[in-house]
This record gives C-alpha cells, sequence and structure tokens, in this order.
C-alpha cells in the first residue's frame, strides 16, 4: 500500500504538486480534466469527488505505470487514450515502489511490478520511460494547503 488515504497522500507529496487548469466536469463524468503543461489529463479525483472548482489548482498526478530505463533525459509526456499517460523524464524523488518523475510536469508514480521477471531499482538522477494505463489518480490540493511555509509559519507564531 502507497498511502493511508487521501490526506496522508497529499501530506507526503504536495511537494511535487504540479500547476494546473481545471475544467469543468461533464455532468455525469467521473473524471477529472485538467491541463497540465503541454497535456490535458483525465484523472480519477481521490480528494473531494466532484468538489473542485474549475481555474487554476495544484494537483499531484499519480499513475500506477511500468517503468523502464531511458537513454533519452529530454522531459515528455503524452496521452496516448482517455486516462492514458506515457513519457519519459528524470526521477527526482524516490519513497518504497513509488518514484517522482520530472516528464516536464512532476508525477507521483506508482511502480507497476506485475509481470516482471526480475525486481529492478530506480534510484534519483535516473532517466526512465513510462506507460500508465487508466484511471491516473489525481489530488487536487486544497487553498490552504497552498499557501507557502512562510505564511503558515507566520500564523502559527500569532
Amino acid at each position: 500500500m502507497i498511502e493511508d488515504g487521501p490526506d496522508a497522500f497529499m501530506k507526503r507529496w504536495r511537494a511535487h504538486a504540479a500547476e494546473a487548469v481545471l475544467f469543468a466536469r461533464p455532468e455525469g463524468s467521473p473524471l477529472l480534466e485538467a491541463e497540465v503543461g503541454p497535456v490535458i489529463v483525465q484523472l480519477l479525483e481521490r480528494t473531494n469527488p466532484y468538489g473542485s472548482d474549475p481555474g487554476p489548482a495544484r494537483i499531484i498526478i499519480n499513475p500506477t505505470a511500468t517503468l523502464a530505463t531511458s537513454e533519452d533525459a529530454t522531459p515528455h509526456v503524452h496521452v496516448p487514450a482517455r486516462g492514458a499517460l506515457e513519457g519519459r523524464g528524470t526521477i527526482a524523488a524516490t519513497w518504497e515502489d513509488v518514484v517522482v518523475v520530472d516528464a516536464g510536469i512532476p508525477l507521483v508514480i506508482a511502480i507497476d511490478k506485475t509481470g516482471q521477471a526480475e525486481e529492478r531499482t530506480f534510484e534519483t538522477g535516473m532517466h526512465v520511460a513510462f506507460e500508465a494505463a487508466p484511471p491516473i489518480h489525481g489530488f487536487v490540493v486544497p487553498p490552504e494547503a497552498r499557501r507557502s511555509t512562510e505564511a503558515r509559519a507566520v500564523d502559527e507564531a500569532q
């Protein structure tokens, strides 16, 4: 298990949230659509389904993906099909079976180990390619959590 719940997950990975623009949700759709960098992604919102307002937001993008080492270090991400995501980038952080990949946008990737014949170790600085099938999880960081560390310190001192 990579999380104890949405709040614990957001607390651990908040620093790797991406700047996004959320779109109005089509009636009846379980997916949140967001423009993040050069792509529009469809995400299964884990924080407050149907509670996110359209507009600017910070979001933790959390696909489960297969990873492979890559010779190409050029960050790249694209959406090959609705709800899917693939690309390449550099590992910025690791924790157990989770890696943060800078693919031009930060992605907090849970490593899919199904079908792997051998255990692979991924380390910070490695260049990787990834493929993630739907659903891609999304955690919308609430507005109060977006405040700067300095602003929170001032509030705590008062």
